[in-house]
Order: structure tokens, then sequence, then C-alpha cells
């Protein structure tokens, strides 16, 4: 009863399913932040043209006010013979005011232009950056999604050795009983055995650890259980350095966003050189007021034309010089960051070659290891090796084994290096 609680305890606390490394990537890119912030500053660009676009519509406004004063004005005009004094009423003691028109700016040096094209601008850049951090964060998951793959290989390799020591231990046992070993040799086995459940132990903690990592880059919660699929690649991939560095100044996001960046600085010089301009504005608006009687009539219609030049001392040239400057900054970024680049290239596709060179060797290695092993143990059934020989034999077999394991998950990491460092998908299926 308790098993059967406990068993239930366990389905409900862990959730367990199958995870492919495109589920992982899709996950990732729905889950993350980072992701989500950057989406967000695409949709605030957006605003912002539209918010621009408005700059080219008329100004309206409507206004109403109702005054009351203390006392009612009057004009007085002293006598002046043979005229007597006369008084009359200046204007109301309360009266109200309205006024509603509009302001339409014709012409305000190009501004409006150049901050329409910043805002389109801005738009391309902040979808290159975010497509720049989902790149990012597909490596990232790969990564994570390859190491979780590495220390489960390795649960293996243990586990596959645990299996061969105790077999050898059985064997070591009959021997000892039938007097033709000493007791040091069972004890070997036995102490070779307590080594590898640590390994083992040790080899299970990393990969926990490692399936943790994993889902938490996916926004999971890191007690979920899933089950990972295999990535199977051929070797024999190849290829070009220079074909790589051209796809890669080609294709990065950031470099276009650099780029971007500098545009946006071309338009900004041409916001400065317009405060040098004058503005061409009219107005036209419907006013009412019945503050003074004998006005007629009491509403009317006024249409006003004018241009405006408005300059503090020498300031927008000195902005247009500061932005010159900007620009020239820009441009010898953009140089500093295609050099990164292409050095972040030749840097992942010299890791993609030390790793298959590396797992070509581990192959021929493990293929020594696996036919010294299998001579050692059949040597030491004819009495003609000791236990030493035979756990030598299967530590260099594990060895073998870790190592033909680790350089292929390494050539997996490489090829996602160099696909992040390029911009570019160089393997379908991965």
């Amino acid at each position: 009863m308790k098993v059967f609680i406990f068993l239930m305890l366990s389905l409900i606390s862990f959730k367990i399913y199958a995870l492919t490394l495109e589920e992982a990537v899709n996950l990732a890119l729905k889950n993350n932040p980072q992701i989500q912030i950057y989406e967000k500053n695409t949709q605030i660009s957006k605003l912002n043209l539209k918010i621009d676009r408005q700059l080219f519509l008329p100004q309206f406004f409507i206004q109403y006010s109702h005054t009351w004063l203390s006392q009612t004005p009057y004009l007085n005009i002293p006598p002046n013979p043979p005229l007597p004094p006369i008084s009359f009423k200046q204007m109301e003691k309360s009266f109200n005011n309205f006024e509603f028109g509009f302001n339409y700016l014709f012409y305000a040096g190009g501004k409006r232009h150049a901050k329409l094209k910043i805002d389109k601008i801005d738009i391309k850049a902040s979808f290159e950056k975010l497509s720049e951090q989902k790149k990012q964060i597909v490596t990232k998951v790969k990564k994570a999604y390859v190491q979780t793959l590495k220390a489960k290989a390795i649960i293996k390799i243990y586990e596959k050795q645990l299996e061969a020591v105790r077999a050898h231990y059985q064997t070591v046992k009959g021997f000892y009983e039938e007097g033709y070993v000493s007791y040091v040799e069972l004890l070997q086995a036995r102490v070779k055995i307590s080594e590898t459940k640590k390994n083992l132990k040790s080899a299970k903690e990393s990969f926990s650890l490692s399936k943790a990592y994993l889902l938490t880059v996916l926004g999971q919660s890191p007690y979920e259980d899933v089950k990972l699929e295999n990535i199977d690649i051929t070797p024999k991939i190849t290829f070009n350095l220079r074909f790589l560095q051209k796809k890669a100044l080609k294709n990065r996001n950031i470099l276009r966003f650099a780029q971007y960046q500098k545009k946006k600085l071309k338009q900004l010089e041409k916001i400065e050189k317009a405060d040098f301009l004058p503005q061409l504005f009219s107005q036209g608006k419907l006013i009412y007021t019945d503050q003074i009687d004998y006005l007629d009539p009491k509403a009317n219609f006024s249409l006003t034309l004018g241009i405006k030049l408005s300059v503090q001392g020498v300031q927008p040239y000195y902005k247009m010089l500061k932005t010159k400057l900007e620009e020239k900054k820009a441009e010898l970024q953009i140089k500093d960051l295609k050099n990164k680049i292409l050095l972040q290239v030749q840097n992942a596709y010299q890791k993609f070659i030390t790793a298959k060179e590396n797992l070509l060797v581990s192959k021929i290695m493990l293929n020594q290891a696996e036919e010294y092993y299998k001579l050692v143990v059949e040597q030491y059934k004819n009495q003609l090796a000791t236990t030493t020989d035979v756990l030598n034999a299967q530590a260099q077999l594990t060895t073998a084994r870790q190592g033909k394991e680790i350089s292929y998950y390494q050539l997996l990491e490489a090829i996602f290096e160099l696909e992040n460092a390029t911009g570019t998908k160089l393997i379908g299926g991965i």
C-alpha cells in the first residue's frame, strides 16, 4: 500500500514528457523574457511611427471661458461745452468667450519627414535586435540540450562498466573458491565495483543538474522530468571558412542593427539642419464673445498665415558637428564589429575542425580499447592475465567510451557555435 501511494505521489509531483531539440527551441523562444522584451521594443517602434505620422495633420483646438468682473466698466468723457459729460458702458460685467479652430504647419524644414524615416529605421533595427537575441537563445538551448544528452551518455557508460566489473567479480570469486587466485584479487574487484558505483552516482547527479539547467533555460520548472531525443549527424561534414565568413557578414543581425543605427544618425543630422530653416504655418479660428454688448457681429472667423524662425545662437551648427562625429564613430564601430565577427567565425570553425578530428581519433581508440579488453578477459580466463590487467583494460575501455561520447557532443556544440557565429543554420534537422 505504501509503495502504491509513493508511486501515485511521484506521478503527481513530476510531469514526464518527451522533448525534441526543435520543441525545446520553440519552447524557449516562447517563454524567454528577454525575447518578450525585444518584441515589446518592436511594438513600441511601430507605435512611434504612428505617433509621428500625426505631425502632418492639423491641430484642432476648442476653448470656452466665462468671466465675472467685480464692477461694470464704464467709459467717462468729461464735459466739453457746449457738450455735457458722456458716460457709456464699455463691456458687460459678465461675459462668455468661445474659440474653435486649427493650427497647421505647412513646412518644418524637413523635420517631420526625417522623424518618420528614423521611426521606420527603428522598426527595422528592433527587428534585427530581436532576431539576434533569438539566435543567441537558440544556441544556448541547443548547447544545454547537448550537455544533458552527454551527461546521460556518461551514465550509460558507467552502467556498462558496472555490469562488466560485476561480471568480472563473479569470475574472480569462482577462481578464488577453486583456489586459482588470491583474496587480494577478490578485494580488487570489490573495490572497483564501489569505485564504479561512486562514479555512476556522480554521473547521475551531473545529469540531474544539466537537465534542471536545460528546463530553466526553457522557462520550465527544474523539477519536471523530460526524455530527450538523441541527435544523429555524420562526422563527414565539411565547411569552407571563407564561405562561412562571407555568410556571416551577410546574415548577422547585429551587424545590420549597427548599420541601421548609422542610417538613423544621417536622418538626425537632417533634423538639426532644419533648425536653421523657417517654419511656415497657418491658423484658422472661429471667435465668439458677448463681452461688448454693442459689438456686431459677435461671432467672427479669422485666418492667419505666418513664418517663424527661432535660433539660439549657433547651437544647431554644433549639434550637426556632433552628429557627424557620431556617424564617423558608427563607421569605425561597424568596421570593428565586422572584424570581431570574422574572428568569431574563425574560432568557431577551428573548434569544429578540432572536434571533428578528435571524434575520428576517439573512434579508433575505442575500437582498440574494445579489442584489448576482450583479449585481456580471454587471457584472464586462461590464467594468463591478472585482475589488475582486466580492471586496467576495463578502465581504458570506459575512458575510450567517454572520449568518443564527449568528442561527438563537442562536435555538435562546435556546429551550434558556428551557426551562431555565421547567423544561419548550417545543418538541417538540428
